[in-house]
């Protein structure tokens, strides 16, 4: 814009600019006392589970890792074959390791 030329153009006047970045800085301060009032979720966790000794498994297929319902024993396994949890599809699981309680 060159110097003098109108810089707000016609039909916008002045006092609808400031009432327009009054209402934002409204709506920024009712965002931020949402944001305020928010309280975190407790971080405890349960550490009572049913997971000591089971396997981990690998899926073959989407190698995706997930504890298995196989529970260690005195048998040597290395897979299990069936529908993976995670893909959904008929494959081998290898066994990777055991969850141990601390």
């Amino acid at each position: 814009m060159a110097a003098g030329e109108d810089f707000l153009g016609e039909g916008v006047e002045e006092t609808e600019i400031s009432d327009t970045i009054d209402d934002v800085a409204d709506s920024v301060d009712d965002m931020q006392d949402v944001v305020d009032d928010l309280e975190e979720d407790s971080p405890d966790i349960e550490v009572d589970n049913n997971i000591a000794d089971h396997y981990i498994a690998e899926c073959d297929s989407c190698q995706g890792v997930f504890i298995s319902a196989l529970i260690e024993s005195d048998q040597e396994v290395t897979k299990i074959s069936g529908i993976c949890p995670i893909c959904g599809k008929e494959t081998d699981q290898y066994l990777k390791w055991i969850v141990r309680e601390v």
